[in-house]
């Protein structure tokens, strides 16, 4: 079986979830090898996500493990399926850096993502146009090829929302100063206002805004996102977003962490009628 050195998402946590199985049931590598008849090296890889696995070696793991009900074993071989298919952005490895394929297998793979930004519009509330002025980052011009790479894979990933089958589920809390900040001018910004006016309509949407008269609130002004895979998996990760990087958190306490500060800020925030007002009323105060 190759040893896929660049594990996508899904194989990951496949993985990580058959290593906490593994725990669970105070079980050690050597004990999943010889259900398997093969070398540690290979369970090893598996629970990495650096080697995919075949469905009769997933099913002998699961006796193993002790998983009977029908239900639950079939979510794990359908998790198992989807670890295996050629995701669209994989011809993109070599354009782009490992943790932003990443973070597009995460809004791809998960079912759930609540987060907060403070101060820009989210990447997948952005319309064509704002986009281009937050990746252009107020330099003149068009853009170079790198740029329009990822404007194009920023537009491709927003189909999360509205995909036919299990489009994904968002709460997205952003501050007040991502409303004001007029990037790429008025006119993008009201129709970017308007957008966001009709993505809060979607049933998988909630949209809040943290207002300036807050004041201070908790975790300050830095943004994060934390996404939840469907069962089996009952696994959380944290994305956190700099300049330069993506950083990805999966401690239970890290997750623990986010979740209570998300939950301050959604207590904390305008309710969705109220932050619906808000936009309407931006809308109205930028300049024709």
């Amino acid at each position: 079986m190759p040893d896929d050195r660049k594990p996508t998402v899904r194989r990951r946590v496949l993985g990580t979830n058959l290593r906490r199985l593994r725990e669970e049931h105070g079980l050690h590598l050597e004990h999943a090898a010889e259900q398997l008849s093969c070398n540690i090296s290979k369970i090893s890889r598996i629970e990495s996500g650096r080697s995919p696995i075949r469905p009769l070696d997933l099913k002998a793991l699961l006796d193993l493990y002790e998983v009977k009900d029908s239900v639950a074993r079939e979510g794990w071989l359908s998790l198992a399926r989807e670890s295996r298919k050629q995701r669209w952005w994989r011809v993109l490895e070599d354009r782009l850096p490992q943790d932003f394929l990443d973070l597009i297998g995460l809004e791809e793979d998960t079912s759930y993502c609540r987060g907060f930004q403070p101060g820009v519009i989210d990447g997948l509330f952005q319309t064509k146009e704002y986009a281009e002025a937050v990746i252009a980052g107020g330099s003149p011009g068009p853009l170079g090829p790198d740029e329009q790479t990822k404007l194009d894979v920023r537009l491709e990933r927003q189909k999360a929302l509205t995909r036919t089958e299990n489009p994904i589920e968002v709460w997205m809390i952003l501050g007040e100063a991502a409303l004001r900040q007029q990037m790429g001018g008025p006119a993008v910004m009201r129709a970017q206002l308007g957008h966001l006016i009709d993505l809060a309509r979607l049933p998988n949407v909630t949209l809040q805004v943290l207002p300036f008269a807050v004041g201070a609130y908790r975790g300050g002004p830095f943004p994060f996102k934390v996404y939840r895979f469907p069962e089996p998996s009952d696994m959380q990760v944290v994305l956190l977003e700099n300049h330069v990087s993506h950083t990805y958190l999966e401690d239970p306490s890290d997750v623990g962490f986010y979740a209570d500060i998300f939950n301050h800020l959604r207590a904390t925030s305008l309710g969705e009628m109220e932050s619906k007002a808000l936009i309407e009323g931006l809308v109205s105060e930028v300049p024709e």
